[in-house]
């Protein structure tokens, strides 16, 4: 597979919720061929929403030891502002204690299964519900088969993913 005669980086995840990330939303670097287009997940995608759920003290001890800065006092429900979201619907950003975090970085630091969720916060839980799986950038390897079950062939399911690329010449399998 290539852009501009080139091969390409072909990255790929697990599952997403109707739509990719852009390389530029997740990486914060331009990747032409990377960018955020519509996929079709199937209704077999195991555990496509999950959630995850966190004491507040057990929060604020992860979150501390990345963030110190951050003020994690008074109810847990004041310390998340509102998210910032990416054309996917992922979070990029989210102010915690008043520090900004991006999607993508808090995922890692808590183990979420991706950038989408949405959080709730009580004096008791915290609690995050996450959507599909993995980066987001790229072909979906639920999305590609559902479009392979739909009778899409090879070539169109990785243009699909990776826009503006070629196939070099080999034999059609």
């Amino acid at each position: 597979i290539l852009y501009d005669n080139e091969p390409i980086r072909a990255v790929f995840f697990s599952s997403a919720s109707g739509r990719t990330n852009d390389a530029m939303e997740v990486w914060g670097s331009e990747v032409p061929y990377l960018t955020g287009v519509e996929t079709p997940e199937g209704n077999e995608v195991p555990n496509f929403q999950t959630t995850v759920t966190f004491s507040p003290s057990e929060f604020q001890t992860t979150f501390l030891a990345q963030y110190p800065e951050a003020d994690l006092s008074g109810a847990p429900s004041a310390w998340f502002g509102a998210p910032e979201y990416a054309s996917s619907g992922c979070v990029a950003a989210i102010p915690i204690g008043g520090v900004r975090v991006t999607g993508s970085d808090l995922r890692t630091l808590l183990g979420l299964r991706s950038a989408r969720f949405s959080v709730s916060a009580t004096d008791s839980a915290i609690t995050f519900t996450v959507t599909g799986y993995g980066h987001g950038v790229g072909m979906s390897q639920y999305g590609a088969n559902a479009m392979a079950k739909s009778g899409s062939t090879y070539r169109e399911i990785l243009t699909h993913y990776y826009t503006g690329v070629s196939i070099a010449p080999y034999p059609d399998l």
